[in-house]
């Protein structure tokens, strides 16, 4: 899961003194400031590109709050990405629009250089001048200023433009800025074109052509997992509630999942340095997740979890976390290849940031790769397994069986409706999916502002725009689709899910939600969970939580344009038997075809059909 920082995204002007380490930025920011003639903007939202929006909350007046924006939107070094924001002001005057990198503050204390690189902006219901910036005069693009900083500048190449010659540099602590006359009530949609320019000092992951990688083949049979959690990685001494019998991976397997991911505390049962000894009784307790998953033909994800210290400061523990990696791949070097290894979850922090990640990360599929040359491995980004981190991403070269896994709850304050763990700014409930409700809520109290703010827009934005609707991860899942066709990487959402204080029909609409933008790119998925907090299955009635089983599950529906020609849409890795009847009866039904999915499009045409030969046809599901 992400958590924003935008309210510390603020700099000290003395800041600009210190050594700014390069990254290749993940996001483009833009800020919007009304003058005190426009009131307040109102009824923000992106109709574009995938992003987070928030309120200026750093500024000291809540006038001013309400009086600005702060969007960061995903971005990539080999692409421009097109984003559009709308916002409507309260009275007339100007806006003043800032464009800018991200804010991230590096272990040293600086902010990252990160620099982006903007094209092509233009306003509807306004007037953005020279948003082109083809109009220029001593590096800067007539009617735009430095807002500080000495760094921004039109530039016009090695990158093609998108419009015209010319495109602007910046960073956040080099932005650049202009203002937007605007007239009270009327809506203004502003559109971006913004891409990460890529340091010249820094090597990018290499390409890996085509999609017939072990990856990808490996990747068709994690398409539709499970998380059976609450389990293994809770602390030594601890009951979370969930526990697995045999009969949870029978009815996984009959309820349609491909696989399950076991998260596991390894680092609660390591011994003392330099061995770091794991407790054979524990490898005990994992035996039986693993066996009981591949003996019901599921594969299976072992992964290390729940482990804060190393997710938060990686470099104090690797040694511990290259010793436990070695013992797991020595433990099951023998396993079936539908076992898989997952490095890591969630890492999070300055500690633990992707860029720290990397040679480690190496390092340990290195040594895996001694026992285990050929097992699928799983490596996610930092940032919580964040997809807006993938750019930040360096896998090994040379090896093409690894499959980047990547976390997604939003939106947020749906998903995580009611529970405690993540503070005070999940304690509003009745959050319906999608959006708007019926009957406005009121947030809980003690609240953040960004929280605030994000009720307003769930109250009064409309279904297309609500932020508890399926924009909230749309526009990310197509972003990972995006870059895993670029470096050819298949790409496994490892988490997505609604906790149950939300109410089952809005559960159900969010999982279906969810599934159907997943499977339509060809992503596999692990929903969180089985039987625990969030579970697909209720261990009370022994039978799935209302409507998960046809939000995960659905029955296809047949279509057809000529006789025996068959049609339907369903997922990638999906096995299907047509059958026919030449009657409409319940009997005489005859299989008459098998087609294991590579696309999400099934078509079959039956040779037997004719004008004058009426029959009738069924879809099978059978794995």
């Amino acid at each position: 899961m992400k958590l924003s920082c935008l309210a510390l995204c603020f700099v000290a002007l003395g800041a600009a003194a210190q050594t700014n380490p390069v990254k290749v930025a993940t996001l483009a920011r833009f800020d919007l400031q009304g003058d005190a003639g426009t009131i307040s903007l109102n009824t923000g939202y992106m109709t574009a590109g995938s992003a987070t929006v928030d309120r200026q909350n750093w500024l000291s007046s809540p006038a001013d709050q309400s009086n600005s924006y702060t969007v960061n939107f995903s971005v990539a070094h080999y692409s421009w990405a097109s984003a559009s924001f709308r916002f409507t002001p309260a009275g007339g005057g100007n806006v003043m629009l800032t464009i800018r990198g991200p804010w991230e503050q590096s272990p040293n204390g600086a902010i990252y250089k990160q620099e982006v690189l903007w094209d092509a902006c233009s306003a509807a219901g306004a007037v953005l001048t020279n948003g082109s910036f083809e109009k220029a005069g001593g590096g800067l693009p007539l009617g735009w200023w430095r807002t500080y900083g000495t760094d921004a500048a039109v530039d016009a190449g090695p990158v093609p433009p998108v419009n015209g010659s010319n495109y602007v540099r910046v960073w956040h602590d080099g932005p650049l800025s202009c203002e937007i006359p605007v007239t009270g009530g009327v809506p203004v949609t502003l559109n971006f074109f913004a891409r990460a320019a890529f340091p010249t000092n820094l090597i990018d992951m290499a390409r890996i052509p085509g999609a017939n990688t072990p990856a990808h083949a490996a990747a068709r049979k994690f398409m539709r997992g499970a998380n059976m959690g609450d389990y293994l990685e809770a602390p030594p001494g601890q009951d979370w509630g969930s526990h697995y019998t045999v009969n949870d991976f029978i009815n996984a397997r009959r309820e349609g999942f491909d696989h399950v991911r076991i998260p596991a505390g390894w680092n609660y049962h390591a011994g003392a340095a330099p061995s770091f000894t794991i407790d054979p009784a524990f490898f005990g307790l994992a035996d039986f997740m693993v066996t009981n998953a591949l003996n019901q033909g599921l594969s299976a994800i072992l992964n290390i979890h729940n482990w804060n210290e190393f997710a938060t400061n990686a470099t104090a523990n690797t040694n511990e976390f290259y010793a436990i990696w070695t013992q797991i791949a020595a433990h099951y070097a023998a396993a079936s290849s539908s076992l898989a290894f997952e490095l890591m979850n969630e890492p999070n922090g300055a500690g633990s940031s992707t860029a720290i990640l990397n040679p480690i990360y190496a390092e340990a599929i290195r040594r895996i790769r001694l026992t285990n040359p050929n097992r699928t491995i799983f490596a996610g980004p930092g940032q919580w397994n964040g997809i807006s981190e993938l750019g930040n991403l360096i896998l090994p070269d040379s090896d093409s069986n690894i499959i980047v896994t990547v976390h997604c709850y939003d939106p947020f304050y749906f998903t995580h409706q009611g529970a405690t763990w993540p503070g005070p700014d999940t304690a509003t409930v009745g959050v319906v999916f999608p959006g708007p409700p019926a009957k406005p809520i009121t947030p809980a109290a003690g609240i953040g502002s960004y929280v605030t703010n994000w009720f307003s827009d769930y109250n009064t934005l409309p279904a297309a725009a609500n932020p508890s609707s399926p924009l909230a991860f749309a526009f990310e899942q197509q972003f990972a689709r995006q870059w895993s066709d670029y470096y050819g990487r298949p790409v496994h959402i490892g988490e997505f899910g609604a906790y149950t204080m939300a109410d089952p029909i809005s559960r159900a609409n969010f999982y279906t939600a969810f599934r159907s933008g997943a499977e339509a790119l060809g992503i596999g998925w692990a929903m969180w969970d089985w039987n625990a907090g969030f579970h697909y299955w209720d261990p009370s009635t022994g039978q799935p939580a209302p409507g998960l089983r046809a939000a995960m599950f659905p029955a296809p529906s047949l279509t057809t344009s000529s006789p025996g020609q068959i049609t339907f849409t369903s997922a990638i890795s999906k096995t299907f038997r047509v059958d026919r009847n030449w009657r409409a009866a319940t009997n005489g039904w005859t299989p008459i075809a098998t087609n294991t999915l590579t696309t999400t499009n099934f078509n079959y045409v039956d040779p037997q059909a004719g004008a004058s030969n009426a029959a009738f046809y069924r879809a099978f599901w059978m794995k």
